[in-house]
């Protein structure tokens, strides 16, 4: 079996999925970094908003080409899997029980706090949010998407972002830290 450096093949044992997309690049402009976080800037840092907080972003990104939605779905679980570390975690629970959804949600919360936060927490793991969460973000591409075509966002980004799928970023023992 070859392994995918941070994908995760055997999260659907047995089945193997192919997205192509072509796109002709004179019809859709580049979808920038620059681009991903004046998306992300658009959310409003409202923990009791929940979903109402992505309307702004939701709204910006279904304007764009359907090439920017699953762009920018990539760029999200990229950035998500670069925190995707035990130092990251163990700043988030400082306790050592790690909550697999738990801390993908606080990486989550890391990501829609904008590129500043973002780069801070990536560059020194110790600024890792305890007690944060913003799982609402992960569905911003597929509400966008939705929005545009009317049809379900059927899309499996490039990186995992799952907890733990950075290999680099964890021990071989990371499983006995599961609640």
């Amino acid at each position: 079996m070859k392994t995918y450096k941070g994908l995760n093949p055997g999260k659907y044992p047995g089945n193997i999925r192919l997205d192509i997309q072509i796109v002709d690049l004179n019809d859709a402009p580049s979808f920038t970094e620059e681009d991903f976080w004046k998306i992300i800037d658009q959310i409003i840092p409202d923990e009791d908003a929940g979903e109402e907080a992505l309307e702004a972003s939701v709204h910006v990104l279904s304007e764009r080409p359907v090439s920017h939605i699953y762009l920018f779905e990539d760029r999200l679980a990229e950035k998500l899997f670069l925190l995707d570390t035990e130092a990251h975690a163990r700043a988030a629970y400082p306790d050592g029980h790690i909550s697999a959804d738990g801390f993908l949600y606080a990486r989550a919360a890391v990501v829609a706090g904008g590129k500043t936060r973002y780069e801070a927490v990536l560059n020194n793991p110790s600024l890792m949010p305890v007690d944060e969460g913003f799982e609402a973000l992960l569905s911003l591409a597929g509400k966008a998407f939705q929005r545009k075509t009317g049809e379900e966002f059927q899309y499996i980004p490039i990186q995992c972002y799952e907890t733990f799928s950075n290999p680099e970023g964890w021990e071989e023992t990371w499983w006995e830290r599961l609640e």
